[in-house]
């Protein structure tokens, strides 16, 4: 019994960060304060990393579900910095009333920071999902490094891959997945494109998040991916319920590698086994939302910690991590 007590204390660990050294983190952007922490490893940091966030309203934790992830960083020597979205936690203003532009601008005033704090030591950005229309607006006097995690290239293809995987796990046949996504974008044109208003928006969906889509829905990731002069190491799980792991990766690919100096700027792009959006264990935890995990799920991702991301998922992004501190002399 005092065994298996110390097992899940020690398992239990891995969501707790209180215990990890930590300083405060605040950047004013656009007028508005951002508040974050930045978390430190017991030794000198190799390196430096930001958490970009993916969609909603996320603090500088994710409500916790950052913290294995956080931990495992830490444990192998990065500093890992996070903060709150505009309007949640401690940060000011309003994520929803952002561009991605503006994201970018936010993380590019977050990494100047950490540049300066952590001055000769390499200082790059690990975003989720819809920060693979952020992060690559980057540019290497901005980073030394990227990872990205889950990234669409298209906003509109990416709500057309997320609504069919709904229907198709819900029993619909090919003809009535192609029927309503026809329909949904006639739809999605009334109630989102240049002539719509706010009183055309969904039912029980707020103005602030109405806009947001509006302002957002054209994003693509092309055009910058093409002049992107940072390392970058792009990843996949196989069994992404939200954005199409097959596409996305060969339009990288391709991108990627029509850059005129493409040679010269590392790029990997990798898409790992049996694996969900965020890169857990596929089998365990493939749900489109975390909202709707079972309970065991829930359970099973406490006891686990990072224990519940697939096999190598983690030492990819550490060794692709590790391998940028020769870049620029470092």
């Amino acid at each position: 019994m005092a065994l298996l007590v110390c097992v899940l204390m020690w398992r239990l660990g891995d969501h707790d960060l209180e215990r990890r050294p930590s300083e405060t983190l605040f950047v004013t952007v656009s007028g508005a304060r951002i508040a974050g922490t930045i978390w430190l490893p017991d030794e000198a940091p190799t390196a430096v990393v930001a958490l970009v966030h993916g969609d909603g309203a996320q603090d500088r934790t994710s409500s916790g579900g950052y913290a294995p992830l956080i931990n495992a960083f830490l444990d192998r020597g990065f500093a890992i910095a996070s903060w709150d979205k505009p309007g949640v936690g401690q940060s000011e203003g309003n994520w929803l009333r952002q561009t991605m532009s503006d994201r970018t601008a936010e993380t590019r005033a977050v990494l100047a920071v950490l540049k300066e704090r952590f001055e000769d030591t390499p200082v790059g950005a690990l975003g989720f999902s819809q920060a693979g229309w952020v992060l690559p607006g980057l540019t290497r006097t901005d980073a030394d490094f990227l990872v990205t995690v889950g990234a669409a290239v298209s906003w509109q293809d990416q709500g057309d891959y997320y609504t069919a995987v709904r229907l198709t796990r819900e029993g619909y046949d090919a003809e009535a997945i192609k029927a309503t996504l026809a329909a949904q974008e006639i739809e999605d044109d009334r109630l989102f494109g240049p002539n719509a208003t706010p009183e055309d928006r969904p039912h029980g969906m707020s103005r602030d998040r109405w806009q947001f889509i509006r302002l957002n829905r054209g994003a693509d990731a092309r055009q910058a991916l093409s002049t992107l002069d940072i390392p970058l190491l792009a990843l996949w799980g196989a069994e992404d319920l939200n954005v199409d792991p097959t596409r996305n990766p060969e339009i990288f690919r391709e991108t990627l590698g029509n850059r005129p100096d493409h040679s010269r700027i590392p790029a990997r792009i990798v898409v790992v086994p049996n694996a969900t959006h965020g890169l857990l264990k596929a089998p365990e935890y493939n749900w489109q939302l975390t909202e709707e995990w079972s309970r065991v799920a829930v359970v099973r991702f406490l006891l686990e910690g990072r224990n519940a991301y697939a096999p190598d998922a983690l030492n990819t992004m550490f060794a692709w991590i590790e391998g940028m501190e020769y870049l620029g002399g470092r």
